[in-house]
C-alpha cells in the first residue's frame, strides 16, 4: 500500500474477510462487519458506521482507516455484556501489529476471531446433562 492511500483489498481478501465474518457469527451468534475506510471523526464516524448495521444492538464492527492510523472495534449493547473492553483492547493490539506488517486479511481474522470466542456465552453445566 502507498502512502497517503487507504487500502484496496481484491476480491479474494473480500471473500476472505466474508467468511471470517460469517464464522464469528457461528461462534457466538453475534454479527460482525468490518469497514475500511476513511474515518474522518474518529471514533464517532465508526460509530455512526456501527449505528448503520442492520442489528447495532447485537453487533461487532471492526473500523479501519488507514490514512488516519485508527482502529476502533463498536460493540452492540447486548453484545457488550459478554464482550469486555480488556477484550476489544487486545483485539486491537492483534490488529495493529498485523496491519504494521501489511497483513491485512490475517489481522483482520486474528481481530475477529479472537473478538468472537471472547463474545461466546459461557457454556452452563446442568446436572441432569451426562458429564
Amino acid at each position: 500500500m502507498e502512502t497517503g492511500e487507504q487500502p484496496t483489498l481484491s476480491v479474494s481478501e473480500r471473500r476472505d474477510i466474508e467468511r471470517i465474518v460469517e464464522l464469528a457469527h457461528e461462534i457466538c451468534g453475534y454479527e460482525f462487519a468490518v469497514y475500511v475506510g476513511s474515518l474522518d471523526n474518529g471514533r464517532e464516524s465508526a460509530v455512526a458506521v456501527h449505528a448503520g448495521l442492520q442489528r447495532p444492538e447485537s453487533a461487532v464492527l471492526v473500523a479501519i482507516d488507514a490514512l488516519a492510523r485508527s482502529i476502533d472495534i463498536v460493540t452492540g449493547e447486548r453484545v457488550h455484556r459478554t464482550l469486555t473492553d480488556r477484550a476489544c483492547e487486545f483485539a486491537l493490539l492483534t490488529l495493529r501489529s498485523s496491519l504494521q506488517a501489511d497483513q491485512w486479511v490475517a489481522g483482520i481474522r486474528d481481530c475477529v476471531m479472537l473478538l468472537a470466542e471472547q463474545a461466546r456465552a459461557p457454556r452452563t453445566l446442568h446436572l441432569d446433562e451426562p458429564a
